[in-house]
């Protein structure tokens, strides 16, 4: 039992009291019902064994045995608490830091078990009340794991991702992470070039916003757009939302409305600028990536190889192709690093002589 506990421990379940598992045991131990799937998985880790290597037989479906399983899964969704799912959200910011310093191949499988512990909580929380704060998590949890599928090439895992993100921000009525959640998703179009459908998803986000929405996502969803809208060719329309953008981006270092999944001031709206205006073929862009580039932070690897690609790209719009090569080849050493396919495949389409 202590094995067991040490092993949900680290997947973020919280288990029965002693003397609830200790009843388990001794069911699964007299035959009278066999562990469920998530019981199943902690025999296998702390056994180090296989399901088949254990002796498990495949799950049975009779009505007692699905009713046992279930009871059990209530039970531990009862013993998570009501305060499981700031919890886990605490957690969730522990992983989200890991994610942007050193991207998927370092948080992918923290991130996956998070993930999983949440849903079945949620899945089997019985009042309003439980699922709520659990469906908050899950949300957030999802759009995370949308972003890195998306990162790592993974375009269908990251459409689903964030549809799942989009249904627990809806339960939990948390109108920020469906705008969010929303808005990510239109990325997954612009790779696959539905250029169109991008820019009107990231619109429809907008309108999911209610009023009194922090500045920080208003900022972030401007800015959204007016990528997609230059990538559409749309130049006003981009200049117009990166001004919107501009006008209510929080002050460097401010608190003020936070949210956990959104990380955005004045620099790195200078990047994001950099990127829209570089789009449209602006050779300008330059001063606002450089500017970024002066006031990046370091640790996030991601982002710091998104804007090595795109100076790479305003230095090649200049004909200048040493420097365009040397940034290309700093943002190729972070893409590496953060583990993304997308910059790499970003910067294996610049026409970079040799």
């Amino acid at each position: 039992m202590s094995e067991l506990r040490r092993h949900a421990g680290a997947r973020g379940i919280r288990l029965p009291e002693p003397a609830s598992l200790k009843r388990y045991f001794s069911r699964w131990e007299n035959g009278v019902v066999e562990p469920g799937e998530m019981y199943r998985d902690l025999f296998c880790a702390a056994y180090r064994r296989t399901a088949v290597e254990l002796g498990f037989t495949p799950l049975r479906h009779a009505p007692a045995v699905q009713a046992e399983q279930l009871l059990t899964s209530f039970a531990l969704s009862e013993a998570a608490g009501p305060g499981s799912g700031a919890e886990y959200a605490l957690r969730l910011d522990a992983v989200r830091v890991l994610d942007r310093q050193l991207g998927a191949p370092a948080a992918l499988d923290q991130l996956r078990a998070l993930s999983t512990s949440v849903e079945a909580l949620l899945k089997h929380a019985v009042l309003p009340t439980a699922r709520r704060p659990m469906a908050g998590v899950l949300a957030d949890a999802a759009s995370l794991a949308g972003w890195q599928a998306l990162d790592t090439g993974d375009l269908d895992q990251a459409w689903s991702m964030h549809l799942t993100a989009q249904h627990a921000a809806r339960e939990a009525e948390d109108h920020p992470a469906l705008a969010h959640a929303m808005a990510q998703q239109a990325y997954v179009l612009l790779d696959v070039g539905r250029k169109g459908d991008a820019l009107a998803l990231a619109v429809a986000a907008k309108d999911a916003v209610r009023a009194g929405a922090p500045d920080v996502l208003m900022a972030w969803l401007h800015a959204v757009e007016g990528e997609m809208a230059a990538a559409c060719g749309d130049e006003l329309g981009a200049r117009r939302a990166m001004d919107l953008a501009a006008a209510v981006v929080p002050d460097e270092g401010s608190d003020s409305d936070p949210l956990p999944y959104i990380s955005l001031d004045a620099s790195h709206l200078a990047r994001w600028r950099g990127n829209v205006v570089a789009r449209l073929g602006d050779v300008q862009a330059t001063e606002d990536l450089f500017a970024a580039l002066e006031g990046m932070d370091p640790t996030f690897t991601r982002a710091g190889a998104s804007l090595r690609c795109d100076l790479a790209a305003s230095m090649l719009a200049q004909h200048d192709q040493r420097e365009a090569r040397k940034h290309a080849a700093d943002g190729r050493v972070l893409a590496r690093k953060a583990g993304s396919v997308r910059q790499r495949r970003r910067l294996d389409a610049l026409p970079l002589s040799a």
